[in-house]
C-alpha cells in the first residue's frame, strides 16, 4: 500500500523541500521583475527632467500638438485623416479647448501618483496655508482603501483633479494609442462616477516625451487634443522621485528655480514614501508667498508648459 508507506513519506518530504525552495525563488523573481520595471520608469522620468526641461520655456508659446494639425482660414482645426482609434470611447470628449492665458507671478503646485496615505496630510497643509493645488491621480489608487473619500475631499476643498493614467505602468500604457486610451478612459470614468466631474486635463507618466512614448507621442498628443484634453508638463521639479532626497534639498530645488520664472508648474509626488515632500511644503509655500506669487489651480484656461526636443 503506497499511502502511509516509507516511499510515500520520502516523496512527501521531497515535495515539501521542493515547495520550500520554489516559493522563495518565485517571490524573489516576482519582486525582481517589479524592481526592474520601477527602475525603468524612474530612468524615463529622469530623462524627461534632464533632456526636456531646458526647452520648456521655448516651447511654451508653441505647444507640441500644433505641429500635427492644419488650421483653416476660419481658425478651425482641419483633421485630414480617419483612424480606427478615433472611434473608441465615444464619450471620451470634453469639448473645444478654450482660449488659454498665462498669468504672471503664478505658482501651480501639482502632485502626481496619488491618492495615497500622504494625501490627507498634504491637504491639511494646503488648508492651513489657504492655497490650492492640482492632483494628477492614478486610477488604481482610487480603488484602494479611502481612495474615493480622499478624492471627494480634494474636490470639496477646491483643488483641481486631473488624470495621470490608471495603471502608471509605462510599458503598458505606451504600447500604442489604443493602449493609452484604454488606460486613460478607466481613470476618466472612475473620477466621473465618484465626483460627477469630467476631468479634462492630464499629465503623462514620465512627462509628455520620454523613452517609452518617443515613437507615438505626437500622434498620441494629437488624438488627446482632438478630444479636448490638455496636458501639462512642468518647469520646476522637486526631484522627490528619488528616494533619498532630503527636505532641505527639495526646498533648494524648488524655491530658487521658481524665482527665475514669472510662472511655475512645480512637480511633486504624492505617495506614502514622500514624507520629506510633505515636510518641505510649508516652507516652500511661505517663501514663494513672500516673494509675491499667487497659488492657482490648473485648468484648460491655463496655457500649458510642455516639453519639446531640441531643434
Amino acid at each position: 500500500m503506497y499511502l502511509g508507506s516509507v516511499k510515500f513519506f520520502k516523496h512527501l518530504i521531497l515535495l515539501t523541500l521542493g515547495l520550500v525552495l520554489l516559493v522563495p525563488v518565485g517571490l524573489a523573481t516576482h519582486y525582481a521583475l517589479i524592481n526592474v520595471q520601477l527602475n525603468k520608469e524612474l530612468q524615463a522620468l529622469k530623462l524627461s527632467n534632464l533632456a526636456n526641461l531646458v526647452y520648456v520655456q521655448q516651447r511654451e508659446t508653441e505647444p507640441v500638438w500644433q505641429h500635427s494639425f492644419q488650421a483653416t482660414e476660419e481658425g478651425v482645426i482641419d483633421y485630414n485623416f480617419d483612424l480606427e482609434y478615433q472611434n473608441l470611447y465615444e464619450d471620451l470628449y470634453v469639448g473645444e479647448i478654450p482660449k488659454q492665458e498665462r498669468a504672471s507671478n503664478a505658482i501651480y503646485l501639482t502632485f502626481d501618483d496619488g491618492p495615497s496615505q500622504l494625501t490627507l496630510k498634504i491637504l491639511d497643509v494646503l488648508l492651513e496655508k489657504k492655497v490650492k493645488a492640482t492632483f494628477f491621480v492614478v486610477g488604481k489608487n482610487l480603488e484602494s482603501e479611502n481612495g474615493e473619500h480622499i478624492l471627494k475631499r480634494i474636490v470639496q476643498e477646491g483643488h483641481a483633479v486631473a488624470i495621470h493614467t490608471y495603471s502608471h505602468i509605462y510599458s503598458e500604457i505606451y504600447g500604442s494609442i489604443e493602449d493609452y486610451l484604454r488606460d486613460f478612459y478607466k481613470t476618466y470614468d472612475l473620477i466621473y462616477r465618484i465626483t460627477d466631474i469630467k476631468p479634462d486635463i492630464y499629465r503623462f507618466p514620465g512627462g509628455s516625451i520620454n523613452s517609452y512614448n518617443n515613437t507615438i507621442y505626437q500622434e498620441l498628443i494629437s488624438e488627446m487634443f482632438r478630444r479636448g484634453f490638455v496636458y501639462y508638463d512642468w518647469n520646476v521639479s522637486s526631484r522627490d522621485v528619488a528616494g533619498k532626497v532630503t527636505q532641505q534639498q527639495i526646498y533648494d530645488y524648488v524655491v530658487p528655480s521658481c524665482l527665475k520664472n514669472s510662472r511655475n508648474i512645480i512637480l511633486f509626488h504624492d505617495s506614502a514614501g514622500k514624507v520629506n515632500t510633505l515636510k518641505a511644503l510649508p516652507a516652500i509655500i511661505d517663501e514663494l508667498t513672500a516673494e509675491g506669487y499667487q497659488f492657482e489651480t490648473l485648468s484648460r484656461n491655463v496655457a500649458p508648459i510642455t516639453f519639446g526636443y531640441r531643434d
